[in-house]
Order: structure tokens, then C-alpha cells, then sequence
């Protein structure tokens, strides 16, 4: 059997190691849980190159308390892209702000610049890029567009940590940006853990303030806060695993060349490319192919896991029925929802298990194409 996704094989590698961080907090210590939480954050603003790093509970948390903190008027528009996964525009609205949707970049999977500069209108606040698939949208060229128009960015990370683009960390060229740390992540806890970065002090602040009710001190609360505080073992176990995070990206990239090889010859199989060559961590390896259900059958019936990441669009979930949003063309977004297929690329896969994969679907799509 081949899962889709195993952290079985990344903690049996690091057994030791993980017991260790795990037995080295405290406990009876009162201030080792808010030591742990706060070398882990030092550990991640220094490998990001961040000002600062705000652990909190979740990467959606994350998100809506980088959102937050831009003190933006309620209801303003915040762009993104229609293709994603659901708890973006969900912690747009949960922040207090109307989503906009707009079509992916022709031939990739992340929101096209275009589209975004169409869709800014006097009442748009901010934009939230989301490097899907762990792929760096162009950032550069995203904060000149955004710096044009006196827009906020907040950079959604969830997927891409370690990525780079123009010489620089994704999630440090916007006002601010959300990471996870969800157990499916490359840099994942045992549960769910997420992150705040910021260059901006007073986002940082905010930040901390927001995480802990909007506290301002001495019971004083300000903001209307979310009690989102990182566990102190999760901790712990990210500040471990930390260290070996460039090394198994440098694995997700091995394997996603060796599929790509291995596609070469199946002109049915459309592939994801990197702009830069750390532009890519390769969170998900994710293929377009036709007849994408009956793979996955197929892919299911040989004990290979796979996952459709994401078969709706947002501007069509049913929980944001009723609630204020807009889409702009979405035409290259529904084709590609239509199509997709991410299938194994964790960094423990062997390369026998790599081609196996492959071989198994080229094998199907050739025989439907």
C-alpha cells in the first residue's frame, strides 16, 4: 500500500529525537509551556528571515488574525483566488470582510495578477495571494501591483513554507501572512498549529494581542480577539523538526522531477512546473489528467491513496451562501477543479514507489485518453 500522505515514516525516522523535545518541556516549570512556544517562533522568523513570528492554533486562525490586524474598515473587499481550498475565503469572512474571487493564471494553478488588477475597486482593502500546491505565485510583481493601489497583502503560506521567489521567503513580502502547521503539512505538528509572520511590529503586536482575546494587558481587551495559542509540545515537535525541513524539500523536489520524467512520454498527463527552482516546495504533487474519477478508482483498486484538492470552487460552497461575495471569470479555474489529481509526494516515498505511481497512471490514462 502506498498512502496518500504519511507521517508514519517521517516519526519513525525521527523517533528519538521527537521523544527527546517532547521530555524536555517542563512540567513542572510554570513558564516552560511559553518558553517552548517562544523558541520555536525565534526558530521560524529566523529561517523565514521574518521580523517576527506569532504561533498560534491553527493556520486559519493565522490567517484571520493577520487579517485582523490590518485594522481594515469591516466589510472591504479582499481579493483571492476562486481555486483553493476552503478556509481561505473563510477566514476573509470570518474576519469581517467581503472575498472576491478571480481565475487562476493560464497554464498554473495560482491566481492570476491580471485578474486581480481587474478586480481592485476603491473598496478593496487588501489582497491574499495563496501559494497553492506549495507554488510562489510572483510576488514581486504582486507587491508592486499592490503597492500602486495602497493595498494590504497577506500571503497565504499554508502550503509553501521553505518556497522562494525574487531572492526571498514567501510569506515575508506582504503586510503580513498565515502558515499551518496542520498534520498534512511538509512542516507538520501531531495535530494542528499555525503561525503569524510580519516585518511590522505593530502587526506582531496586534498579532499576539488578537491571539490571546485582544488582551492589552491586565485584563484590559481592546480587539476582538480569538483564543488561538500554539500547544507548548506541538512546539516542541516543530522546533525539531524545523532543521530537516530544506532537506525534505530538497526529496519533494527529486520526486516531483522524477514524475515529471516519468510523464514525459503521456501527452495526457499535464504536470505542474516551477517558475524558479525554489519556487516550488511541492507540498502536493498535483496533475491534470482526463477522466480523473475513474483514475482515482483505478489508483484506489492498486492501494494507491490519492486526493482531489479541490473539486469546488469557492464562490460555490454551500457555506457561503448568504453571505456577501463576488467572482469574476472563473473559466480556467473550472477546468482546472475539473481535472485535478495530487497524488503521493512525501519525502519518504523510494523511488521504486515513485515509478510505480507512474507507470500506474499513464498506464489508465492512456487507455481512456
Amino acid at each position: 500500500m502506498i498512502p496518500f500522505h504519511s507521517n508514519s515514516r517521517q516519526h519513525d525516522a525521527l523517533a528519538a529525537e521527537l521523544a527527546q523535545a517532547i521530555g524536555s518541556v517542563d512540567l513542572a516549570d510554570d513558564t516552560a509551556f511559553a518558553r517552548s512556544v517562544e523558541t520555536f517562533e525565534g526558530l521560524l522568523a529566523d529561517y523565514s528571515q521574518a521580523g517576527s513570528a506569532v504561533a498560534v492554533a491553527s493556520g486559519t486562525d493565522a490567517l484571520i488574525i493577520a487579517l485582523r490586524a490590518l485594522d481594515a474598515p469591516a466589510g472591504a473587499e479582499v481579493i483571492t483566488c476562486d481555486f483553493g481550498f476552503y478556509a481561505t475565503a473563510a477566514s476573509i469572512i470570518m474576519a469581517g470582510f467581503t472575498p472576491v474571487f478571480v481565475d487562476v493564471e493560464p497554464g498554473r494553478m495560482v491566481m492570476d495578477l491580471d485578474a486581480v488588477r481587474d478586480a481592485i475597486t476603491p473598496n478593496t482593502a487588501a489582497i491574499v495571494p495563496v501559494h497553492l500546491f506549495g507554488e510562489a505565485i510572483d510576488m514581486p510583481a504582486l507587491r508592486q501591483l499592490a503597492d500602486q493601489h495602497s493595498l494590504a497583502v497577506v500571503e497565504d503560506v499554508a502550503q509553501a513554507l521553505g518556497a522562494r521567489t525574487g531572492g526571498k521567503h514567501v510569506g515575508t513580502f506582504g503586510t503580513a501572512s498565515g502558515i499551518s502547521f496542520n498534520w498534512s503539512k511538509h512542516l507538520s505538528s501531531f495535530s494542528n498549529g499555525g503561525a503569524v509572520l510580519t516585518n511590522d511590529p505593530e502587526i506582531a503586536a496586534r498579532a499576539r494581542s488578537l491571539r490571546g482575546h485582544g488582551n492589552a494587558g491586565g485584563f484590559r481587551h481592546t480587539r476582538m480577539g480569538l483564543n488561538s495559542r500554539l500547544n507548548p509540545f506541538e512546539a516542541a515537535l516543530l522546533s525539531t523538526k524545523l532543521p530537516h525541513l530544506d532537506t525534505w524539500i530538497t526529496r519533494r523536489r527529486e520526486i516531483a522531477a522524477r514524475y515529471t520524467k516519468n510523464f514525459a512520454s503521456c501527452g495526457h498527463v499535464v504536470t505542474p512546473t516551477a517558475t524558479e527552482p525554489e519556487a516550488h516546495v511541492y507540498h502536493k504533487y498535483t496533475i491534470q489528467v482526463p477522466d480523473r474519477d475513474g483514475l482515482r478508482k483505478r489508483l484506489a483498486d492498486q492501494a494507491i491513496g490519492t486526493l482531489v484538492c479541490y473539486p469546488v470552487l469557492l464562490h460555490d460552497q454551500p457555506a457561503f451562501e448568504g453571505h456577501a461575495l463576488r467572482a469574476h471569470s472563473f473559466t480556467r479555474a473550472a477546468d482546472v477543479a475539473a481535472g485535478v489529481i495530487s497524488i503521493p509526494v512525501y519525502p519518504e516515498l523510494t523511488d521504486g514507489e515513485v515509478d510505480a505511481i507512474s507507470e500506474a497512471i499513464i498506464a489508465y490514462v492512456d487507455s481512456v485518453a
